[in-house]
């Protein structure tokens, strides 16, 4: 008898353990695919990715459906897109309206950074695109961040019209023009622009925005840039309909004269925030944390979440669990090789052991990795480097397994 109740739970054990692992979703690979991005209304797991061919670029759009992605469905199809490793396509959907937001990166002219911010509205079907920015300057204008907000969406942008950059392009004059500025807008359901806003009016130039709503406030996060080119990560919040004054979220003192190409990532849940970001001060790159018990009003102590005498390259992303903990993903290096990381992390700091769940080129073309949470799974989508073409692979991760 003793040994059948051994067997019986030993079976157990193995069914359990064989339940709990890491699954690859098999993301159809019959045509080239990059620049994945996901989104999760708390309920279902979205993304929305890229192709292109001979003629033409393509953004499709996906539903996670029983762990294998529903058949694609197109928002929006064109020439001349701005198609960028690091500025990348995204969606949302308020879940009040049951309305999807989706925007891309058109071209203004034939300079190489001149490009728009365009968007769509779908509730039954999409709506004629609109400019995201208003300002009709042939210049950057990309690293968008949108979510919910209200019964439309809140969105943050990096917006280059003060660059005069087609006159430095036109006439090498790299001496006159401003600098590259932080705004945002308020897109109602219908897909207007409400509100729009200059937050910041000297940023990072080519790092990534990342917002949040926490407990119905948007809080923006981005890399500041300092006139003495201290580039660390500041935060603005929008209260009574003014954003405030950005405040940077720790003293890194990263100097650096140019941009790394490394933005900080931002999730909440109530009053409770948190802010992952790459820093390379001192000449250590890091992987940092902190969290905000307070709706962003104050933070609390700097957790560092890779392990010493790693080599991280960032492109991090962050997502918060229903209990406040966090789940990070990063790019490191071991051995030579480019690995994609994950750690949970609590609200006292204690970190998990980290979790590989696939190599990954650290060239350009892998670009950065995206991360959401659904039931208890962590989702991971990144763009993988084969030699014949790019493809999107995904994975399921059970938070179990941290």
């Amino acid at each position: 008898m003793l040994l059948q109740h051994l067997n019986k739970i030993w079976i157990f054990i193995l069914l359990f353990s064989c339940s709990e692992k890491i699954e690859n979703l098999n993301f159809d690979k019959s045509k080239s695919s990059e620049e994945s991005y996901l989104f999760s209304d708390r309920n279902n797991v979205y993304m929305s990715w890229i192709e292109t061919d001979s003629i033409d670029n393509y953004l499709y759009y996906s539903k996670l459906e029983n762990n294998q992605w529903a058949s694609k469905k197109l928002i929006v199809k064109g020439k001349d897109w701005f198609i960028n490793w690091a500025d990348f396509p995204s969606i949302a959907i308020n879940s009040k309206t049951n309305k999807m937001i989706a925007h891309y990166l058109k071209k203004s002219y034939d300079l190489t950074f001149a490009y728009d911010i365009k968007y769509l509205i779908k509730e039954d079907k999409w709506s004629e695109e609109k400019y995201l920015n208003t300002d009709n300057t042939k210049s950057e204008h990309g690293f968008v961040s949108i979510e919910p907000f209200k019964d439309g969406f809140i969105a943050s942008w990096l917006d280059g019209r003060n660059t005069n950059y087609l006159d430095k392009e036109l006439n090498n004059n790299h001496e006159s023009g401003g600098p590259m500025t932080l705004r945002a807008a308020f897109i109602d359901s219908n897909g207007k622009i409400i509100e729009e806003y200059e937050i910041d009016n000297k940023v990072c130039e080519c790092c990534q925005t990342s917002i949040t709503v926490s407990n119905n406030t948007p809080i923006v996060v981005y890399r500041n840039r300092s006139d003495e080119e201290i580039r660390d990560i500041s935060i603005s919040k929008l209260k009574n309909n003014i954003w405030s004054d950005p405040i940077t979220i720790n003293e890194d003192n990263w100097k650096i004269h140019g941009c790394p190409v490394n933005g900080p990532s931002i999730d909440s849940n109530g009053e409770l925030v948190a802010v992952a970001w790459f820093t390379l001060s001192n000449g250590e790159p890091t992987i940092n944390l902190k969290f905000s018990k307070d709706n962003g009003e104050s933070f609390g102590n700097l957790i560092k979440i890779n392990d010493d005498g790693t080599k991280p390259i960032g492109r991090i992303d962050l997502e918060m669990l229903k209990d406040g903990n966090v789940i990070v993903s990063w790019i490191d290096v071991k051995n030579g090789l480019g690995k994609i990381s994950l750690r949970k992390v609590d609200l006292n700091g204690n970190i998990s052991e980290i979790i590989n769940p696939s190599n990954i080129s650290t060239k350009r073309i892998s670009g950065f990795p995206q991360i959401q949470n659904i039931n208890n799974d962590i989702i991971l989508s990144f763009t993988k480097d084969a030699k014949t073409k790019k493809n999107i692979e995904t994975f399921k991760i059970p938070v179990s397994l941290f």
